[in-house]
């Protein structure tokens, strides 16, 4: 009998976040948003009638979350009674006696896995299914991969790896996944904040929200159906916005409108209102251009925007100057002229705008 279940992790409900040029308003909107994801989840699997709901860690900002907050997401879990949510505690989210998901009284339906030293495991026997899981705890443990290779299973069993780890890299919790690829039906993982697939059994689920720029693609949940030696399922995108990242190489030709134009139409227009959108700037610009007045313009065709300034000024023509035009703007551009050191680049476009407003003030 296949089972129906929903993948889910990294949710970070609580998140404070530090994107540089987030408001307050904006970052208590993006929070939001993230609760709207987590709706959607619990939603669908009381529509879908989900028997098992998989989160893989980091569900909660340990170091933010709430009593309040924990309390509401004990009572959405409550809400889906039929459907068994099993957990396990993430980098974010580490399990110790102090974790405050010790004290929220949890429903009947919900299993948090709070072994941290030893490979716990979960079996439902009317379903046949057997669930192996370890927790982060706020101590080091080098010993952890290893206690995930010593997993032994009962291949008369549905068998599922519930874990936050890495399946690359050399951090403390990283994976070899040539061990564990032929040991469980699924391994839901958590602890990668986009949608991965390393094999058709081992799967990172991904954030349901983007948290940041470094987070590319479609983001949701995923949702299937999972028998001995089987597992099928599909990334189901529910995030209401995306961070986009685009780049535009100017040239020293560049008109301020012309500049303007590239960064309006980098994208469309559906993307421009609703994402997040960075705009890597490159090449040479005009010294002639103020290059702040054209990002300041730009922000009214954007939802949100930010830039990475990684163009150089220059001279778009050699002049000849007379008594009358050779003035202290034109002689601070001679100061940096063939200087491509990126400190510098950045000293003179601050300058050279502090120029331009003492002559508008003048």
């Amino acid at each position: 009998m296949k089972l129906k279940f929903i993948h889910t992790s990294d949710l970070h409900l609580g998140k404070k976040f530090n994107i540089k040029n987030f408001s307050l308003k904006e970052r208590e909107k993006r929070r939001q948003e993230i609760w709207d994801a987590f709706d959607e989840i619990i939603k669908t699997a009381r529509n879908e009638k989900i028997e098992y709901l998989f989160i893989a860690g980091d569900m909660t900002e340990g170091e933010y979350i709430n009593f309040k907050s924990l309390n509401k997401i004990a009572r959405k879990f409550k809400s889906i009674e039929d459907t068994n949510v099993v957990i396990v505690c993430g980098k974010s989210d580490p399990y110790g006696i102090d974790s405050l998901y010790e004290y929220i009284d949890w429903s009947d339906n919900v299993y948090f896995i709070k072994s941290t030293d030893t490979v716990e495991k979960l079996y439902f026997p009317k379903d046949n299914l057997c669930i192996h899981g370890l927790s982060w705890d706020n101590l080091n443990n080098s010993e952890r991969p290893q206690l995930i290779y010593d997993i032994s299973v009962d291949e008369n069993k549905i068998n599922v790896l519930l874990l936050n780890c890495e399946l690359e890299g050399e951090t403390e919790f990283t994976i070899n996944v040539d061990m564990v690829k032929n040991k469980f039906d699924y391994c839901a993982l958590g602890g990668k904040h986009n949608f991965h697939m390393y094999r058709n059994n081992v799967v990172y689920a991904g954030t349901p929200e983007p948290l940041n720029f470094e987070e590319k693609g479609d983001h949701g949940f995923i949702m299937g159906t999972i028998d001995k030696g089987n597992v099928e399922y599909k990334l189901v995108p529910i995030a209401k916005r995306k961070f986009t990242t685009r780049d535009i190489n100017l040239d020293v030709s560049y008109s301020f409108n012309k500049i303007l134009d590239l960064i309006k139409f980098s994208g469309d227009t559906f993307s421009n209102i609703k994402d997040y959108v960075k705009i890597n700037l490159t090449g040479t610009v005009s010294t002639d251009i103020s290059m702040e007045e054209v990002e300041n313009e730009a922000k009214q065709f954007f939802y949100y925007i930010e830039f990475e300034e990684n163009y150089s000024y220059k001279n778009a023509e050699d002049k000849i100057y007379d008594s009358n035009d050779y003035n202290i703007i034109e002689s601070f551009k001679l100061q940096f002229e063939n200087h491509q050191d990126k400190m510098e680049q950045q000293a003179f476009k601050l300058g050279l705008e502090v120029l331009r407003k003492e002559k508008v003030v003048k």
